[in-house]
């Protein structure tokens, strides 16, 4: 199994923050969010992880270089990143995509157990979701028997879309190898093709979804921690979130 982290944006909602050093690498609690992701794909026990990534790429690449603490990385530079979006980041690293994948996003610190939890399950294709609160923003997704029914994007949520049951993904998923090759890349080529570079990839798995083409399960976060970063009050609940999470070792 192998990790794939998006991490070429320019996080311009952390500005002033992000003028000199890419989002991935803002601390919180003490180390760059990208740390929490790395030590837990290698206590999952992944020893392989693609880094994409854009804004400020060499300072990603000059800080982690080959190797996380046995974790080999490798790195795909999306260079037009000021005009596209997660799935043409996500198409890039295509290339790298020949075994089941942890996909991971460059703003998110969280509990190490969630990904040791994901790699656990049976299922093929899972996505990490947490109960919808109303502080939240973003992605939803509409679940029956631990099975997504429905993806709903921020944007197709309407002002009377009911959130009663929504879950909120949390932007980590599991995505087995047959399920990238036979349907998810040739969903995003299509998207491509038709010149949609500025979509999300969650755009490309609602779809799949909605069709029937792909069956995803759902992982509830439970008591675990996990915050997303966005922007700068964002950062100073997650600092207050993980200020007693001990540095990684080993």
């Amino acid at each position: 199994m192998k990790g794939l982290i998006l991490s070429a944006g320019m996080g311009t909602r952390l500005d002033p923050l992000t003028r000199t050093c890419p989002k991935c690498m803002v601390h919180v609690a003490g180390r760059p969010m990208m740390e929490y992701q790395l030590d837990a794909l290698r206590k999952a026990g992944v020893v392989e992880c693609t880094i994409v990534v854009g804004y400020m790429a060499d300072a990603v690449r000059d800080y982690f270089g080959a190797s996380y603490r046995g974790l080999n990385l490798s790195y795909v530079e999306n260079t037009v990143y000021a005009e596209t979006n997660n799935l043409y980041s996500f198409w890039l690293a295509r290339a790298e995509l020949d075994d089941d994948t942890l996909l991971l996003e460059a703003d998110l610190v969280f509990d190490t157990q969630l990904v040791s939890q994901l790699v656990s399950m049976d299922e093929s294709n899972v996505a990490v979701v947490d109960r919808y609160q109303p502080s939240m923003d973003g992605t939803v997704i509409l679940a029956s028997s631990d099975f997504a029914e429905s993806m709903v994007l921020k944007s197709d949520q309407g002002r009377w879309f009911d959130y009663r049951t929504a879950l909120k993904t949390v932007n980590i998923y599991r995505l087995s190898k047959e399920t990238l090759a036979n349907v998810i890349l040739p969903e995003m080529e299509a998207f491509l093709n038709d010149g949609r570079t500025g979509q999300y990839y969650e755009a490309v798995f609602a779809s799949l979804i909605a069709s029937g083409r792909m069956e995803m399960a759902v992982l509830n976060t439970g008591n675990k921690k996990w915050a997303e970063i966005d922007t700068l009050d964002d950062l100073k609940k997650a600092e207050k979130m993980f200020a007693s999470a001990p540095a990684a070792i080993g």
